[in-house]
């Protein structure tokens, strides 16, 4: 009996000692936060935050960069392009590359998250382009809260999950994160940086009136490839993927649909717009090819392809996994494509480079591969 006691009371006393440490000396070893997530939910999270699992697309692993908290992260879905394998993340995040890919969207492979033992998994939920996506989401986070006890999820919803898309979705996004990893003045900071790129655009486009605005049609090239289905393009509309505002650039989309679309040279050479901008897509997004390639011979006769109006948004826009905080910079490109008098004074090459050192700290060595990435150096070499 006096052994049984001994060992009692050493337990007892252990307990003691933690509880003090807990109200006193070091209350962050047992702190918990309490937040409401994209979707409403209140979530409570215990701290520090060190492992960390993102699923859904690439922002979550972008913002925790630009937080300086991208070492945390254990496992991701829908950072890496199952094409190329390189991405705004694993440029900014190398690690990434060699972490377990858990699938993209939701198509999310929870039960090989919940493995990796993290504190919080963050769902960032995708609407767009997908169809039925809202409805999979749905089942997916339903998967979720079956273990939501021993691993606390918190959802952060993109831009094209809002009946109306807009940046502030975006922002909200950074505060969460912010808050979670206790970055908030570093979150207040990005948010900033962002508005300020964003203001660029509206400052010199707000007064165009609705008769003089230039007609611009977004652009996948897809002829022979599986995804074209005979079709030589597929076209986007205005808030596709959550990120043509035109009520920012103001510029009309020649595409007044609301979905994407595969068209023929014939019903190209009806909308013939103004402006063309390239976009990522299964056969690719260099201009070059479009001015030079067999293919598309057919559309030499488009006003745009006949005064060299084509440019580029190289990986950015279509698929969002290739993308990170950088839809400020997608505006510009837009915009002074369309409107280049009101924007001489910008070159959006050096603008490039000055978000990349600002956002994610990267220096110039960086910041040249993931322009080659993202195939967003042409504007160096055209002073664009």
């Amino acid at each position: 009996m006096k052994v049984v006691y001994t060992v009692n009371k050493s337990i007892l006393a252990f307990l003691v000692l933690a509880s003090l440490l807990c109200v006193g000396l070091m209350p962050a070893m047992c702190a918990e936060k309490t937040i409401t997530d994209m979707d409403g939910r209140t979530v409570t999270i215990s701290k520090p935050l060190e492992r960390v699992v993102t699923a859904g697309q690439s922002m979550a692993p972008c913002v925790m960069a630009a937080l300086g908290v991208g070492d945390k992260i254990v496992g991701t879905g829908g950072a890496l392009s199952a094409s190329t394998n390189e991405t705004t993340p694993s440029v900014i995040l190398p690690a990434i590359r060699s972490l377990p890919d858990l699938g993209r969207g939701y198509r999310f492979n929870l039960e090989a998250a919940v493995a990796l033992d993290p504190d919080v998994i963050i769902m960032e939920k995708d609407c767009a382009g997908h169809g039925d996506s809202s409805a999979e989401y749905s089942k997916l986070l339903e998967k979720f809260s079956l273990f939501n006890k021993s691993v606390p999820f918190l959802v952060i919803n993109n831009a094209a999950c809002f009946d109306k898309p807009s940046p502030d979705s975006i922002y909200a996004e950074i505060e969460i994160l912010g808050e979670i990893f206790d970055r908030q003045d570093r979150a207040e900071e990005i948010i900033e940086l962002l508005k300020d790129e964003v203001s660029m655009v509206s400052g010199r486009t707000n007064d165009i009136r609705s008769e003089y605005r230039q007609s611009v049609l977004f652009l996948g090239m897809v002829a022979g490839t599986d995804y074209g289905k005979g079709k030589l393009a597929i076209i986007l509309p205005d808030y596709d993927c959550g990120t043509i505002f035109p009520e920012i650039t103001n510029i009309k989309n020649a595409h007044t649909g609301t979905k994407r679309e595969l068209v023929s040279s014939e019903q190209l050479l009806t909308l013939d717009p103004d402006v063309i901008i390239l976009v990522r897509s299964p056969g690719g997004y260099k201009v070059e090819k479009l001015y030079n390639s067999e293919e598309y011979k057919a559309l030499y006769a488009m006003r745009a392809v006949k005064a060299k109006k084509v440019y580029t948004t190289g990986q950015l826009e279509l698929s969002r996994n290739m993308a990170g905080l950088e839809f400020p910079i997608e505006m510009l490109i837009e915009a002074k494509a369309v409107y280049p008098d009101r924007f001489q004074d910008v070159n959006i090459g050096e603008q490039l480079t000055k978000h990349y050192k600002a956002i994610y700290g990267l220096n110039d060595e960086q910041i040249k591969e993931l322009k080659e990435v993202m195939g967003l150096d042409w504007m160096d070499k055209d002073g664009f």
